[in-house]
């Protein structure tokens, strides 16, 4: 029986907020991530990612300058995402 409490984390909100394909595709996997109940860590989404790391490493910039992920704790290397009414 399916979990009716599951709601996934991506929200259609990143669509409308003029972000390049790549930092798209970054939330994107951050959210597949977080779907798959894994950490969203630096290592797991290096893993993961096709593209040159610089993209990945833009991506998660400009989606933590937006709000739309932080740093879990400053001592774990963890992301969060973050609600999309706090998103700026």
């Amino acid at each position: 029986m399916p979990d009716e409490s599951f709601r996934p984390a991506m929200s259609q909100k990143i669509f409308s907020m003029g972000f390049d394909v790549e930092t798209v595709s970054v939330y994107l996997l951050c959210c597949a991530v977080a779907d798959a109940n894994t950490s969203i860590t630096r290592q797991v989404l290096t893993d993961k990612w096709n593209g040159k790391p610089a993209s990945l490493d833009d991506g998660l910039r400009r989606l933590e300058e937006r709000g739309i992920l932080r740093v879990e704790d400053q001592s774990s290397p963890a992301y969060e995402l973050v609600n999309d009414a706090r998103w700026t």
